[in-house]
């Protein structure tokens, strides 16, 4: 079965600068779960200063985690770390990413050093015996440098390889892998890691996302994440919006015969909800 982890309540809200009452949030996570999605990244505890849309986290955690232990929440750094604790969730990632030029804009380090930075605080949360994710951007372009070249790719997954963790997430940042493209870097991806430690993070920026997915699972893969509704994109990446729709990949699988476990039309009706106290008008490819 394939497994898909939610990412909308933080990566699809993040950099969205309307101010969205924290009660619409807890009500689109409840229906996204009533929808049949199993495992939501729903916090971050970065500082409210950079990403005001987090601020609730903690608040968010507090009201639904009685509903789940499968929530996500995304953490930054050892102040990051002291509020996961504090939120009771089970499931913690972490971030980096290929290029040092994208690492830098966005933590103020270059790869290595964040590696090393990290490398002691997701040991500390694989002894607390938490689920680690580690999510690692810019795996086939960054929006400062271009096209990261395949070896660039390999030299990075043999430091990576040496992190703690139980999942790594590859992510297709600013959306312009292509399906051969998809295919090489997985070649290099399964000389590091059992592919179901694997999950794929498209954008559907140039509408390639749905392709790379079916190539992902030809070569096998299981595992992907995406955003209900396709809302989000990195804040510091330009040019990044429009992760995967939750509701394009639901309507693709399950029409090849692939159980999700989601039905499609409560996770469009879901969608909506969140779209219509943004005043958004876009929606998926596979809604009308």
């Amino acid at each position: 079965m394939i497994r898909i982890v939610e990412v909308g309540p933080r990566d699809g809200l993040q950099s969205i600068s309307q101010s969205i009452p924290t009660a619409q949030k807890i009500s689109w996570i409840e229906k996204l779960m009533d929808s049949g999605l199993k495992e939501i990244e729903m916090a971050s505890f970065v500082s409210p200063k950079w990403v005001p849309q987090m601020a609730d986290s903690m608040e968010i955690c507090q009201r639904l985690l009685h509903k789940s232990s499968r929530f996500w929440g995304l953490v930054p750094n050892e102040k990051g770390y002291a509020g996961f604790l504090e939120s009771g969730l089970r499931q913690v990632a972490f971030f980096t990413a290929v290029s040092d030029e994208f690492n830098q804009k966005n933590v103020n380090r270059d790869f290595l050093s964040h590696c090393q930075e990290l490398k002691p605080l997701m040991q500390r949360a694989m002894d607390d015996g938490f689920t680690v994710r580690l999510y690692v951007s810019t795996v086939f372009d960054c929006p400062y440098t271009g096209k990261v070249p395949v070896s660039v790719v390999q030299q990075r997954l043999s430091e990576l390889v040496k992190l703690p963790f139980h999942e790594i997430s590859l992510g297709d940042t600013i959306g312009k892998a292509v399906p051969s493209r998809v295919r090489e870097l997985s070649r290099v991806v399964l000389g590091f890691f059992n592919l179901r430690k694997v999950s794929w993070h498209f954008h559907d920026t140039y509408g390639m996302a749905i392709a790379n997915c079916a190539e992902a699972l030809e070569m096998g893969f299981v595992n992907f994440d995406t955003s209900a509704s396709g809302l989000g994109g990195c804040p510091y990446a330009p040019g990044a919006s429009g992760n995967l729709a939750t509701e394009d990949l639901v309507y693709f699988l399950e029409n090849q015969g692939v159980r999700t476990g989601i039905h499609w039309e409560s996770l469009c009706q879901a969608s909506e909800g969140i779209n219509q106290v943004l005043g958004r008008k876009i929606r998926p490819k596979t809604v009308r």
